[in-house]
């Protein structure tokens, strides 16, 4: 049996897609995004989110550094594994 893996290109961290990714209410009562294995290369539009969420998860992606990252007061979680932060 072969099972085959789809490889995504990597993705820009555009507005529709901070609009378009799951957001829930997590099971510590947080209120969550997650931007898991887009492969985005580079924060950026962060401010979009209007300081909504508690958690940010960017697991899986390309993510090199944390430029661009504006002051979120509400945020205290930002999941990174898997990425190639330096």
């Amino acid at each position: 049996m072969l099972c085959y893996v789809k490889e995504y290109d990597m993705v820009r961290l555009t507005v529709e897609l901070i609009d378009n990714a799951p957001q829930f209410i997590n099971t510590v009562r947080e209120r969550e995004l997650n931007l898991r294995g887009y492969k985005i290369p580079v924060i950026e539009n962060m401010g979009v989110t209007r300081d909504q969420f508690d958690v940010i998860d960017l697991t899986d992606n390309d993510v090199k550094r944390l430029d661009n990252l504006p002051l979120l007061k509400r945020l205290h979680t930002l999941y990174l594994h898997n990425n190639r932060v330096q």
